[in-house]
């Protein structure tokens, strides 16, 4: 009976290894314009007092807009 069930786990491990599969990261620049477009798609449902999110893009805006003042 003990042989029989260290026999299943070792077939359930070999199945499950195989089934492993690496997924590479999504690109940076399109991760960063997905995350800047819902802080813009949500500064447009109205500004939100404490909101973190509002907080983002005012910090982002800040550093985006530096070079032109």
């Amino acid at each position: 009976m003990e042989s029989l069930q260290q026999t299943q786990l070792v077939a359930i491990g070999l199945a499950l290894e195989f089934e492993f599969h690496y997924v590479d990261p999504a690109p940076h620049d399109e991760v960063m314009m997905e995350q800047l477009e819902y802080l813009l798609l949500h500064s447009r449902s109205g500004r939100h007092a404490h909101c973190s999110d509002c907080a983002r893009l005012d910090k982002i805006s800040r550093h985006l807009l530096a070079p032109f003042f």
